[in-house]
């Protein structure tokens, strides 16, 4: 199981039932956001956006 709140550099959001992840930096800003239907969707999402 994922521990959300050890993740201190992603953002999770709900935004109309859509999961939102954000990869955030040292400065506090969004570099990245992952969409899904779940949060391991948009991890996964946010994930392959890094290729």
């Amino acid at each position: 199981m994922i521990e959300l709140e050890k993740l201190a550099n992603l953002k999770f959001e709900i935004k109309n039932n859509i999961h939102c992840v954000s990869l955030i930096d040292k400065k506090g800003f969004e570099i990245i956001k992952g969409y899904g239907k779940t949060i391991i969707d948009a991890i996964n999402d946010l994930h392959s956006r890094l290729h």
